[in-house]
C-alpha cells in the first residue's frame, strides 16, 4: 500500500523531533554528569581531632581535707586547767618529750567522783537484785492475810498530789510540820520528804515518846508543836517535789511501842537518813501500788519475814508483775552501773594524761595564749615535722573497681590557687557514715562512698585542715585502643548508622558501621568495623553531601587518593579487608559504589 504524500512528511516530522528529543535528554544527561563532576565535598581524615578521638578513661570529682601525721596540734580545754608549759616557740622536740601540764587536783577529785559514782550504782544493782530474789520467793495467796493487831501497814497513797504551798522537808527535827494529821494511830502525820531527807534523833525520841520535855498525850497546836509520842507517815516523791508521783513511804507509830528504850538505843546520835531509821525499826520503805517492803513497821518493832513477802498477801499476778518490774529496774541498774564504769575508765585515763607529750620528732611551730586560741578555734600549741601532707576523700562504691592504690589524682585550693598532685595510698574496705557530711565522691548519690588516702607529691602551701577540690581519672571498662567518632560525623537510615566516606575513586559512599559503646557522656561512640584510621570522610550534611560526589580535602583541591593510585576494584588499600569494604556497584559512568 502507497503511502499519500502528506502521511509521509508527518512521520518524517515525528522522527525528526524523536531524534531532538532524545539528542536533548542525552546532552542534558552529559550536562548534569559534567556540572556534577565538578561539585566536589570535602573530607576530612579520621584521624582528625576533630573527628575522632582516643580514649583514656571518665574522670570523676570528689572533695577532701589535708591532714598531716607530721603534725601534733593542741587545743585548749574548757574542763582542764594548764599548770606548766614546759617549751618554748621554735624549740626542736622529740617524741615523748612533755609539753605542757594540766592541772591534776581537779582531775584527781574528778576520779574520786566517779569512783563513788560506781560503788553507789553496784549497791543499787545489788538491792536490786535482792529484791527480786525476795519476789521470787515469795508464795502467792488469793485471800488477803490477816494482819497481826500490833502490825500497822502504809496505807495507799492518796490519789491527789499535795497542794503546792507544802514543805518538802530535807530535813526533820522537833520544829517540823507534817502537811496533813493529827498524830494519832487513825490519823498520822504527814512528811512529805527529799531522798536524802534526815531525821534528828530529837525528832525520833519526840516521836517515840522520849522527849526531854514531853507535851501532854493528844495536844497538836501549832504552838505546842508534835504530839509526844506520834504516829507519822514518811513520803517520797519523784523529784523532790510536791507535784511528782509517789515513790514511796513508809509509817511509824511511836504510840505503839512498848519497849521504846531498846529502840532508842538503836538510833544512833546526829542526823540519821530515813534508811537506816528504817533499819532501826526493823523496817524498810513501801513502794507504791503494791511494791514491797522489807517488812512494814509497827511501834512494837514487829519485823516480817526477811526473805520473802508471804505476809503481803500478793496475787500472782501482782507477784508477775512485780518480777516484771523488778527485772526491769535490774537492767536499768547494769547500764548505770556500766555507764559509771565508763565515766570513771575517762577520767583515770584523763588523770594518767595529764602530761601531754610530743608525739613526733620536730619544732614547736606555733605557741599562743590559750584564751586568745578559744576565742579564734585555732590551737594554741601546733609541733611540726616532716612536710608530709595527706588529703583524704571518698569515691563512690561505682568506682571501687576502677581506681586501686597507686593511682594518681589532682586536687585544688581555692584557698591559694595551687593545683597538687598526690598518689593513693589507701582505700579504705568500709563505706562512710552517711551522716559524716565531711566528702562526697561523685557517682549516684543513693551509693554508698568510701575514704581514700592520698600522698601529696609537693606540701608547698597546704595546711592542716584545708579543703580541695579532688579530680580523679576513671579508666572505665572501655577500650582504650580502639578508634571512637564523634557523634555529628554519624547518620541513620533503615539500614543503621552510617557515614560519607571517600572511596578509592575519591567519591562519596554510604558506609555503615558496626559499633560498640559510648563514652564521654555519648559524645563519642567506639568503632569496630566499617572504618579504619586510614579513611576519609565528610560531614554528613549538606545539599551536595550525596553519593557520587567527588571528594576533596578539606582546605585544597587535591582529592584524598591520588588519581594514579586508583584501580578498577574500588579498595582503599591493596588489601580490600583493610578497611572493611563491601561489594561495589557499577554505575553508568564506570564509577564504583559501596
Amino acid at each position: 500500500m502507497s503511502i499519500n504524500k502528506s502521511t509521509r512528511k508527518k512521520l518524517l516530522l515525528a522522527g525528526i523531533i524523536t531524534v531532538l528529543v532524545v539528542a536533548f535528554a542525552l546532552g542534558l544527561w552529559f550536562f548534569v554528569q559534567y556540572q556534577s563532576n565538578k561539585k566536589t565535598v570535602e573530607v576530612l581524615p579520621v584521624t582528625d581531632p576533630s573527628v575522632s578521638t582516643t580514649y583514656w578513661g571518665d574522670t570523676t570529682y570528689s572533695s577532701g581535707m589535708v591532714t598531716s601525721e607530721s603534725l601534733q596540734e593542741i587545743y585548749p580545754s574548757s574542763d582542764k586547767v594548764i599548770s606548766q608549759i614546759f617549751v618554748e616557740a621554735g624549740q626542736q622536740v622529740k617524741a615523748g618529750d612533755p609539753l605542757i601540764q594540766y592541772d591534776k587536783t581537779k582531775l584527781e577529785l574528778d576520779v574520786e567522783g566517779k569512783d563513788i559514782a560506781v560503788k553507789q550504782a553496784g549497791i543499787e544493782l545489788d538491792k536490786a537484785q535482792k529484791e527480786l530474789k525476795k519476789l521470787q520467793n515469795t508464795t502467792a495467796a488469793t485471800p488477803a492475810p490477816s494482819l497481826p493487831p500490833e502490825v500497822i501497814p502504809t496505807p495507799e497513797p492518796e490519789p491527789t498530789i499535795p497542794p503546792a504551798d507544802v514543805p518538802v522537808h530535807s530535813r526533820l527535827d522537833a520544829d517540823s510540820k507534817p502537811y496533813q494529821g493529827s498524830g494519832t494511830s487513825e490519823d498520822p502525820y504527814v512528811f512529805l520528804c527529799t531522798e536524802d531527807c534526815v531525821m534528828t534523833r530529837e525528832f525520833l525520841l519526840l516521836l517515840l515518846g522520849q522527849a526531854e520535855e514531853e507535851p501532854s498525850q493528844g495536844e497538836s497546836s501549832e504552838e505546842e508543836g508534835l504530839v509526844s509520842p506520834f504516829a507519822a507517815i514518811f513520803e517520797v516523791r519523784e523529784g523532790d517535789s510536791n507535784y511528782g508521783d509517789l515513790r514511796y513511804s513508809f509509817q511509824l507509830d511511836g504510840s505503839h511501842v512498848e519497849d521504846d528504850t531498846e529502840i532508842s538505843q538503836e538510833i544512833p546520835s546526829g542526823e540519821n537518813t530515813l534508811e537506816s531509821v528504817a533499819d532501826a525499826f526493823r523496817s524498810a520503805p513501801t513502794q507504791p501500788e503494791n511494791t514491797p517492803t522489807s517488812g512494814d513497821v509497827d511501834g512494837q518493832g514487829g519485823q516480817g519475814n526477811q526473805d520473802n513477802y508471804n505476809d503481803m498477801g500478793y496475787t500472782k499476778e501482782q507477784l508477775d508483775d512485780l518480777i516484771a518490774q523488778q527485772r526491769q529496774k535490774i537492767k536499768d541498774c547494769e547500764l548505770k552501773v556500766k555507764q559509771a564504769q565508763l565515766d570513771l575508765e575517762k577520767s583515770k585515763l584523763a588523770l594518767n594524761n595529764s602530761t601531754v607529750c610530743s608525739t613526733i620528732d620536730g619544732v614547736v611551730r606555733t605557741l599562743t595564749d590559750a584564751d586568745t586560741a578559744t576565742q579564734s578555734g585555732q590551737p594554741f600549741l601546733v609541733v611540726s615535722g616532716q612536710d608530709q601532707f595527706l588529703i583524704r576523700g571518698s569515691i563512690s562504691e561505682n568506682y571501687l573497681s576502677d581506681i586501686h592504690v597507686g593511682d594518681s589524682i589532682t586536687a585544688m585550693s581555692y584557698e591559694n590557687g595551687m593545683t597538687y598532685s598526690a598518689t593513693i595510698s589507701e582505700i579504705s574496705t568500709y563505706p562512710l557514715d552517711s551522716n559524716s557530711g565531711m566528702w562526697y565522691g561523685g557517682g549516684n548519690s543513693n551509693s554508698s562512698n568510701y575514704e581514700f588516702t592520698a600522698i601529696a607529691d609537693n606540701a608547698e602551701g597546704l595546711t592542716n585542715g584545708m579543703y580541695l577540690e579532688i579530680t580523679l581519672n576513671i579508666p572505665g571498662s572501655a577500650s582504650t585502643d580502639a578508634l571512637y567518632l564523634y557523634t555529628a560525623y554519624l547518620r541513620e537510615d533503615d539500614g543503621g548508622r552510617y557515614v560519607m566516606k571517600a572511596g578509592l575513586d575519591n567519591r562519596l559512599h554510604k558506609q555503615y558501621l558496626q559499633l560498640g559503646t559510648s563514652i564521654y557522656g555519648g559524645q563519642y561512640y567506639e568503632v569496630k568495623d566499617g572504618l579504619t584510621m586510614n579513611d576519609y570522610i565528610a560531614f554528613p550534611y549538606g545539599s551536595d553531601v550525596r553519593e557520587g560526589t567527588r571528594v576533596v580535602v578539606q582546605g585544597t583541591t587535591d582529592p584524598p587518593i591520588p588519581e594514579e593510585g586508583s584501580d578498577s576494584s574500588g579498595s582503599l588499600e591493596e588489601d580490600p579487608a583493610a578497611d572493611g569494604a563491601t561489594d561495589g556497584v557499577a554505575t553508568m559512568d564506570g564509577a564504583v559504589y559501596y
